[in-house]
């Protein structure tokens, strides 16, 4: 009886080892099973990569080059076909002023500095400055009425009809013509304004002659570029980078860059890449955008 007891102990023990035997060997191969469907699920990955750095290595030299294109934006800033004389015209994407009258900008200077050129293209009667959007557009000279603020072709920088600057090429300098500006005036000036251009203005040895305009004379000529600077204290004039030394004081209201053209003169107002680059501390005009 013993011995049967002892008989059957031994087959429990011999049967659970025996199933403990088979979930480890279940185990083990589930755990196979499962090593291998991964393998088989990654291999096509692998592959692809492989055959795509194949095709790469191929074609290296034969595509071309990717590249990212940037498309810049257009400069909202140009001259303003709404505020212009009724015989101007406006070409070259509202950069180029012909014909006869004024026009402005369709920006006003608003911010601490602002800048801005106009080369000359072609002679005749010009004006270039500023002027508010009172300022009588329909006649062909700048600085005539109390709205605006001009260097003009017969090398006058007026307002108001008064001359406040004379370019002197004899002189090498500006000279105060009894305007606004000069020390000790308390009525404006009463100068008579000749409007005719200057045909043979007098050698200015003294300024050399900058790449893209004559510069011989030392005052504006065909070809030459007219910088415009204004800092809301005072408004300058540059001559191919030169400043002309002409600083107009109390210039009011909201102004904007204006350009008189007359008898056959063209210009063309540039508002960014400039040829000179504006002083120190100023930029091109920014446009004014409301906060929402």
């Amino acid at each position: 009886m013993c011995a049967a007891a002892s008989c059957s102990a031994r087959t429990a023990q011999c049967s659970g080892e025996r199933k403990k035997t088979g979930n480890v060997e279940h185990t083990a191969g589930a755990f196979s099973q499962l090593k291998r469907n991964t393998i088989l699920s990654i291999l096509p990955i692998v592959r692809g990569c492989e055959m795509f750095c194949c095709l790469k290595n191929c074609l290296n030299g034969v595509l071309p080059a990717q590249s990212v294109h940037i498309t810049k934006t257009a400069n909202p800033v140009q001259l303003d076909s709404s505020h212009m004389g009724h015989e101007v015209v406006i070409i070259k994407n509202g950069l180029r002023a012909c014909g006869t009258g004024g026009v402005l900008a369709n920006a006003p200077l608003v911010q601490s500095k602002s800048y801005f050129e106009v080369k000359l293209q072609q002679s005749g009667h010009w004006s270039i400055g500023l002027a508010t959007q009172q300022t009588d557009l329909n006649q062909s000279v700048g600085g005539k009425d109390r709205e605006s603020w001009c260097l003009n072709s017969n090398h006058l920088v007026l307002h108001g009809g008064d001359v406040i600057y004379r370019l002197d090429a004899s002189k090498g300098s500006a000279v105060p013509n009894g305007g606004q500006n000069s020390p000790g005036h308390t009525v404006p000036g009463t100068v008579p304004v000749d409007l005719s251009p200057i045909s043979a203005p007098p050698a200015f040895s003294s300024v050399a002659s900058p790449p893209g305009g004559s510069g011989e004379s030392g005052l504006p000529q065909e070809g030459d570029t007219i910088g415009v600077a204004y800092d809301h204290v005072e408004l300058n004039f540059y001559l191919n980078g030169k400043n002309l030394n002409v600083p107009v004081l109390n210039v009011r209201g909201t102004v904007y860059p204006c350009l008189f053209v007359d008898d056959g003169a063209i210009l063309d107002i540039v508002l960014d890449n400039f040829a000179y680059g504006p002083p120190p501390g100023f930029e091109r005009i920014l446009v004014e955008q409301s906060l929402l």
